[in-house]
């Protein structure tokens, strides 16, 4: 009886742990969001603008602005997106598909609705925990939202903006005190 209640356990951490890191990429996602402002240079006004849409009304926002002004980066913004629509729908089934919670054996039964109809999803605490380390490869590995394609995508706009300004607010983008951006100042 006693491997019922630790499974619960380990079931209800892991699916924190994955809240908690989807959370994290998806304020990566509002803050880029914030650099396709005009002005970026005031994106901190803008983020109440961006935590009000949903998920994947920020994935639409940042795929329109990359097609439409930052070509270059979207092969790597297409792979992206890809890993984080799997991973979001994860989040569905895990986040909105209780129906009821019993405590688990060595799965979880979840219910969402998809294309109209009603899907389910039997996931182990193996598979959860996979999703968690993808997310956190996402959120800071190669290309992740708040790793080297934050890096990317800010340096790539600050870069377009510098273009269009005269000296006088064109901006210097240092990364760990090394000046990336192409304008050194």
């Amino acid at each position: 009886m006693m491997g019922i209640f630790k499974n619960d356990k380990e079931f209800k951490e892991a699916i924190g742990a994955f809240v908690i890191a989807f959370s994290e990429l998806e304020y990566g996602l509002v803050f880029l969001c914030t650099i396709t402002e005009f002005d970026f240079r005031k994106k901190d006004e803008y983020i109440h603008k961006y935590l009000g849409l949903s998920f994947e009304q920020k994935v639409r926002h940042l795929t329109e602005y990359i097609d439409e002004n930052l070509i270059e980066i979207k092969p790597i913004w297409n792979d992206i997106k890809i890993k984080i629509g799997q991973l979001n729908r994860e989040r569905r089934f895990l986040v909105h598909g209780f129906m009821s919670y019993g405590l688990p054996m060595e799965t979880i039964t979840t219910r969402v609705k998809e294309n109209g109809r009603l899907a389910t999803k039997k996931q182990t605490l193996e598979e959860i925990k996979g999703y968690i380390n993808s997310i956190h490869h996402l959120n800071t590995g190669d290309n992740g939202i708040n790793g080297d394609f934050h890096t990317l995508f800010v340096k790539t706009r600050v870069d377009k903006w510098n273009v269009l300004v005269n000296d006088n607010n064109k901006i210097v983008y240092k990364v760990n005190d090394i000046i990336i951006s192409n304008w050194k100042g």
